[in-house]
């Protein structure tokens, strides 16, 4: 545009125009030149505003999918744990009852063991 405009100023004669004609068209100039640098510096600041809500929102999105990712693996992890804890569990509850068996098994021949004992030293 300010190529265009001093091209214009350029072919006009001095002498078909007077000092003040020639002013006011360098001050239209001029303040078309302060308008588009207001315009431009808008467009700029409306563009920035713009990249940060997307880099905000991108942010955003890839914290909930991380966070999301996270949750997942730790329920994951935790069903692996509840499993080899119910596992654990069944295996000790299982050794548990045979030691019972086992401790019910010789307390009988315990009992048979001292009853014979005693029976034996009544004989005598």
């Amino acid at each position: 545009m300010a190529i265009y405009i001093e091209t214009r100023i350029s072919k006009l004669d001095v002498a078909d125009l007077g000092k003040a004609e020639i002013l006011k068209q360098i001050k239209d100039a001029e303040e078309k030149v302060r308008e588009m640098t207001k315009q431009a510096e808008e467009r700029r600041k409306q563009l920035q505003a713009d990249g940060k809500r997307a880099a905000i929102q991108r942010t955003e999105a890839a914290a909930a999918a991380l966070k999301k990712k996270l949750d997942s693996e730790v329920a994951e992890a935790q069903a692996n744990i509840d499993v080899r804890k119910r596992a654990l569990l069944e295996e000790g509850n299982k050794k548990a009852s045979e030691l019972a068996s086992k401790a019910r098994l010789k307390m009988n021949q315990a009992k048979e063991f001292v009853l014979s004992e005693f029976e034996r030293a009544v004989d005598a």
